[in-house]
């Protein structure tokens, strides 16, 4: 998708849900505009066939869903339904008032501002059903479309012509650098854009992930090579670890700590 540059780029994980804004609601969107990042949002439907934004396959986390039903399943509401709950106030009183938001709403926020992208974590929704919506606004080359199925990656770029793709894998080191073979480069990276890893904390040693530094090194210049961006979704957000991946040449981030991890940056770009 990019060049390699000294640009850094970055996505907030579920909008920065983790910490700094509600996840998966327009307010976490906007704040990661705001800031000049990349929201995520999980999608999933509702029984009426509306996609709505939500991580979860359920509301009880993140809405005030009365307990009598907040164990069921979105896709068991009609989307009518969800604009009863509060999606903000349990994560701070200072977002009382939002509501799950549909995927229309995201894009009606995105359309005619080309500036504006969005991820889109595939949960529950029909594919084809999302190429129309996407079509329908006009947003194709806006969307970045991010599954852990390469196959599914592939089939949303058939569907939605301008539509990037990400494949995203996550787990333990062994399972990381087995399905980013088997999947991505072995497959020559069909029907790709970016892959992600998901890099969690080593607590031994001075390379602060699980996932080695050589591992990453010769990814980046695998996906280098085929235009692929790499894209890390690093748990530990310090300056000392986020210096260390910039240094490696990495550009594409995923957080769940947006304000943080620009102030790792930052001081990075300091330096230079």
């Amino acid at each position: 998708m990019t060049k390699q540059t000294d640009t850094v780029y970055w996505q907030a994980h579920r909008g920065g849900g983790a910490y700094e804004a509600p996840d998966n609601t327009m307010a976490a969107n906007r704040y990661a505009w705001e800031l000049g990042g990349i929201p995520e949002a999980d999608i999933r439907t509702t029984r009426d066939g509306v996609i709505v934004c939500l991580h979860d396959s359920t509301p009880a986390r993140t809405t005030t869903a009365p307990e009598a039903v907040s164990g069921r399943a979105i896709s068991e509401f009609d989307y009518a339904e969800t604009a009863e709950w509060d999606a903000g106030v349990k994560f701070d009183v200072r977002f009382a008032g939002e509501r799950i938001p549909s995927l229309e709403q995201l894009f009606a926020e995105m359309q005619g501002k080309p500036e504006r992208l969005a991820y889109l974590d595939l949960k529950q929704v029909d594919l084809a059903d999302l190429g129309a919506l996407i079509d329908r606004y006009g947003v194709n080359e806006q969307c970045i479309f991010t599954h852990n199925v390469q196959a599914n990656c592939r089939q949303m770029k058939q569907i939605a012509a301008g539509v990037k793709s990400m494949l995203w894998i996550g787990g333990n080191p062994e399972r990381i650098k087995r399905t980013y073979a088997e999947q991505a480069r072995d497959l020559g990276f069909d029907g790709l854009d970016q892959v992600q890893f998901h890099l969690h904390d080593n607590s031994d040693g001075d390379w602060p992930y699980a996932v080695d530094r050589e591992f990453l090194e010769q990814a980046l210049a695998e996906t280098r090579a085929a235009g692929v961006d790499l894209e890390v979704l690093p748990f530990r957000v310090d300056e000392h670890a986020i210096h260390l991946l910039l240094d490696l040449g990495i550009r594409w981030f995923a957080t769940d700590e947006p304000a943080r991890f620009l102030s790792c940056v930052r001081s990075w770009q300091s330096l230079k």
